[in-house]
């Protein structure tokens, strides 16, 4: 869970909204002048706009989700729409044992206005597929031939079921399948199509951080990104790439260290989201393209303390807030609409991490006894916008490819260790011949997420009441100190997320993480545990190594594998709900997933939004809000410009003395306030004169 990103979701597609046209008075457009500005107010730092790798935050997901399209969305309802899919058919031959599907694109452009077309598809799948990456939503591709092959090593990527002719996208699959379930699995993000001259090689992992190296298919795209590097906090980092220099030559050593170096923190003090101008567009028809787009741009503002954020909401700067700070919860609990955001909180245990010389993890019931310890309905409480978890798959996802059955409803009772008793656990580890007093471990957490840290803190206290020594290790962001091939440099404009690298490197004893789910099949969250399907890179270090990677946790059950492959094997949809809850209970006896919380959206409605579809009618999740978040207006732009005017000349004293807290700039330190009105690249913009039409 993040502190406010959300809020960007909805009010980025207010403006998304607002384009189809108000009748209020709009502000005459010049070159510099290109449509209305809207500012939010967050605290939480986004680093990463890979859409394949948006499933470890919730917050990341809703912002990815605005600046990449997919080929089918679900919409407030539950239903499978087309959105980059213009149409798709399907075609089988049983007596040639040819199975074929056939999707077409719809006219749209990418942010740079090139064309999205099949090869674009085609690579982002590949790309998921690669058995030299680690990818653990590759399985929902494993129907399409070959793809499963080539995620083990076994064929070439030119082997895969999949073909490009402009367009045109063609998938041959192994056999007959159930083509809606497939379907619905292409509404994943991560399943998005992304440009193969952007994004590069398997090791070019920098390309979604700044705006020079990324191009968008959704309605918004990334303009600008500020950073700060004034925290006097420092992390440690394995993964950085040495340089010298050789005769005047720069030569980088891009081997993995042993020993780490400290690096000082660099925050995201802001960034800017611009309309994709040529989002469904054609700019040689539409010379007026830019100036037709309301509002414009976004600036969305990373470092406003809670309070500045109240009484921004309050005094109707704000017009909606979305994943609401900790501390104002208690606030606004009462006027909040909640609902589910198809996202578990959980921590993953890590069975191969020595803990003073042991695997302490590796043993069953020191799983179990740690999730025994945990006081689930408190932290729930806490953080006010949030369920018990009774099970891994959250809230809202499908118990077969319908929204009509869903997983949660279906599923019968509790597990036994997702209830706090203390004395029970001390009794497990006693029957485990493990002394918690002789172990020392600690839970990695990600520095920006105020959620996390709450959350790990009442871990913690819990898990040292059972008698072991335990601490919260937080994990920031440094100014990037990677190689980066394509630039042959080591670009330090962008961040690199030491959390992240830790996860996806298995650096961790303890991790606490979102769990989102790639779709709302819950086989897409059970199935990365199973052996065949963690999507986890083989290490390809050694000569000719095609062994199978469990999953991060290190998590390897016959049992389970056997039972996945059998799910996978089941074509007929309805027919795999047994299964899928067993698989579910056998994760909650082995634990090695702990889960905490379901995940909760909440968000905020000020009366200066006006609503035009009746929103909250989606009574199932909001993981597919942005089909009902489209209808959407400032009721009065001209009245909120000037309430942002006020907010931001009352708070200018204040913040001047420490302009990083708001600002995002030490050069506003040496402006007066009529200076400043002119040189803020993101403020001046609230105070020219406006006149309308």
């Amino acid at each position: 869970m993040s502190k406010r990103i959300i809020a960007l979701l909805v009010c980025l597609l207010i403006c998304f909204s607002a384009m189809a046209g108000c009748s209020r008075g709009k502000i005459p457009v010049t070159a510099e002048d290109k449509g209305e500005q809207i500012i939010m107010y967050l605290s939480e730092n986004v680093y990463d706009l890979d859409p394949t790798r948006a499933y470890v935050n919730e917050a990341t997901r809703s912002v990815v989700s605005l600046l990449f399209d997919t080929l089918f969305v679900l919409d407030e309802k539950g239903k499978v729409q087309n959105s980059l899919a213009k149409e798709y058919s399907v075609k089988e031959d049983p007596n040639a044992d040819e199975y074929y599907m056939y999707i077409e694109l719809a006219d749209t452009n990418w942010s740079d206005n090139t064309p999205v077309t099949a090869d674009d598809v085609v690579f982002a799948w590949k790309r998921v597929l690669s058995f030299k990456d680690s990818y653990n939503t590759a399985a929902l591709l494993f129907d399409i031939k070959n793809a499963r092959a080539y995620n083990e090593g076994e064929v070439s990527k030119d082997d895969i079921g999949l073909t490009a002719d402009g367009k045109t996208v063609t998938i041959q699959f192994e056999k007959p399948i159930d083509y809606d379930q497939f379907i619905l699995n292409l509404t994943s993000l991560a399943l998005a199509p992304l440009r193969e001259d952007k994004v590069g090689g398997s090791k070019s992992d920098d390309w979604a951080k700044k705006p020079g190296t990324m191009v968008t298919s959704g309605p918004f795209k990334l303009s600008r990104i500020s950073f700060t590097n004034k925290s006097g906090t420092r992390y440690d980092d394995f993964n950085y790439t040495e340089s010298t220099k050789v005769g005047g030559e720069t030569i980088y050593d891009t081997s993995v260290k042993t020993e780490s170096q400290r690096f000082r923190e660099q925050l995201v003090t802001n960034f800017v989201l611009e309309r994709n101008a040529y989002y469904y567009r054609n700019s040689e028809k539409d010379k007026m393209l830019d100036v037709s787009v309301t509002p414009y741009r976004i600036i969305v503002d990373c470092s406003m303390s809670d309070e500045d954020i109240k009484e921004a909401y309050d005094n109707g700067t704000i017009l909606y807030m979305n994943d609401i700070p900790v501390s104002l919860r208690d606030d606004y609990k009462d006027q909040a609409i909640v609902k589910d955001s198809l996202s578990t909180s959980v921590c993953y245990f890590n069975q191969n991490a020595e803990i003073d010389g042991e695997k302490l993890f590796a043993i069953k019931e020191v799983r179990q006894a740690l999730s025994m310890a945990i006081d689930r309905n408190a932290i729930k409480e806490a953080l006010v916008f949030a369920e018990v978890a009774d099970g891994l798959v959250a809230p809202g996802m499908f118990d077969t490819n319908s929204h009509k059955s869903l997983f949660r409803d279906v599923a019968s009772g509790s597990y036994k260790y997702l209830g706090k008793n203390i004395d029970e656990a001390k009794k497990l580890l006693k029957s485990a011949g493990v002394d918690a007093s002789d172990y020392s471990f600690e839970l990695t957490v990600t520095a920006y997420d105020e959620s996390h840290k709450l959350i790990a803190e009442m871990i913690v206290d819990a898990w040292c009441e059972l008698g072991f020594d335990v601490e919260i290790k937080l994990r920031g962001t440094i100014a990037n100190n990677d190689y980066y091939k394509p630039t042959d440099s080591i670009p330090t404009d962008i961040c690199d997320d030491l959390y992240a690298e830790d996860l996806r490197d298995g650096k961790f004893e303890v991790i606490l993480l979102d769990l989102v789910a790639p779709s709302v099949d819950p086989f897409s969250v059970l199935a990365p545990f199973a052996l065949q399907f963690s999507g986890s890179g083989m290490d390809m270090s050694v000569a000719d190594n095609y062994e199978l990677t469990p999953h991060i946790t290190g998590y390897n059950s016959e049992e389970y594998n056997s039972l996945i492959e059998a799910i996978y094997n089941e074509k007929n949809t309805a027919n795999r709900s047994a299964n899928l809850h067993k698989a579910e209970e056998i994760l909650m006896e082995d634990m090695p997933v702990m889960p905490i919380v379901y995940n909760k959206t909440a968000y905020m409605i000020n009366d200066g939004l006006k609503l035009n579809n009746g929103i909250g009618g989606n009574k199932w999740t909001s993981y597919y809000g942005a089909e009902s978040l489209k209808k959407m207006t400032v009721k009065n732009f001209d009245d909120y410009v000037a309430k942002v005017a006020s907010f931001i000349e009352s708070k200018f004293d204040t913040y001047k003395e420490d302009p990083l807290s708001y600002f995002g700039s030490d050069s506003y330190s040496v402006l007066t306030f009529e200076e400043f009105k002119e040189e803020s690249s993101n403020y001046a913009y609230f105070f020219k004169p406006r006149a309308k039409k």
